[in-house]
């Protein structure tokens, strides 16, 4: 009896060792990666920087609260609305996405964005809004698949440009980010909760397949363009195309046949509205 006690802690102990080993092997793989997205800093510019940044059709404004939990604006959301105009108005964008969370009656962020960015001086024709942005993966994967994208610029603090240019070219998405100024607000607390939603990227990327929660039909850029609630009230009867059948659009071949139609552009509609989900790691 006392063998098989010995044996059996023996293969115990072996079990374990393996297991340790590859959990091991497992962060340090984690963690290359998640070093490897600090890498993309290579293609993110500086607010200094801005005379050099190449131009890009579409610029692509990832969405955060306006309002801190305490109360006060959010540094970090002003400072976006303050990049994207400036890239706008530098002839660096023509067009901006505003992309967000709208998962509740009382919280849109797409919307404030576009009143901040027309207040500007940014016309509202040259605004798209991006309801279901719920976490950067989704924003920068439907920056794609449902305005047919390929050719971006990213406007975010540079942590998230970092993150959001990986998973562009991860999905074969050409992009660039144009760094807005970064709050001083709890920036502790930023940076821990980003090194966990780099682990997740990673995770989103390479294991689970994350796909955006929402999808839906193609919205052509450079279309007229609608406010959404409107949008809703129109009686079309041409079924827009699915997003997945619409070509990819760059370049000035796009910008020219964008200026010849006059179609109006099939604006997505605020989803559930009793889906109420804030991802902790979406800043």
């Amino acid at each position: 009896m006392s063998v098989f006690k010995n044996e059996f802690s023996g293969f115990i102990h072996i079990v374990l060792y393996c297991f340790a080993v590859v959990l091991l092997l497992l962060c340090a793989v984690l963690l290359t990666m998640v070093v490897r997205i600090s890498c993309m800093s290579t293609y993110t510019y500086d607010l200094h920087e801005i005379d050099s940044i190449p131009y890009n059709r579409t610029g692509l404004v990832l969405g955060t609260s306006k309002y801190l939990v305490h109360g006060g604006i959010n540094g970090f959301w002003t400072a976006r609305i303050d990049a994207a105009s400036d890239l706008f108005h530098a002839g660096k964008i023509s067009y901006i996405v505003v992309s967000g969370d709208n998962s509740h009656r009382n919280y849109n962020e797409p919307r404030q964005m576009r009143k901040a960015l027309i207040a500007k001086g940014v016309p509202q024709d040259r605004i798209y809004l991006d309801y279901a942005g719920f976490r950067t993966l989704d924003s920068v994967v439907r920056i794609q698949r449902i305005f047919r994208q390929k050719n971006i610029t990213v406007i975010s603090q540079d942590f998230q440009n970092e993150r959001a240019i990986f998973i562009a070219r991860q999905h074969g998405i050409n992009a660039i980010g144009f760094n807005a100024e970064s709050s001083t607000d709890n920036i502790f607390t930023t940076d821990i909760r980003e090194f966990f939603a780099r682990i997740r990227c990673v995770l989103d990327l390479y294991v689970w397949n994350s796909k955006p929660r929402f999808l839906g039909d193609a919205i052509r850029i450079g279309d007229k363009n609608i406010d959404p609630k409107e949008a809703q009230m129109l009686e079309n009867g041409q079924k827009p195309l699915p997003a997945d059948e619409m070509p990819l659009e760059s370049g000035e071949e796009a910008e020219s046949a964008d200026q010849d139609s006059d179609g109006a552009a099939r604006i997505l509609s605020p989803y559930d509205r009793n889906f109420a989900f804030r991802d902790p790691f979406y800043s």
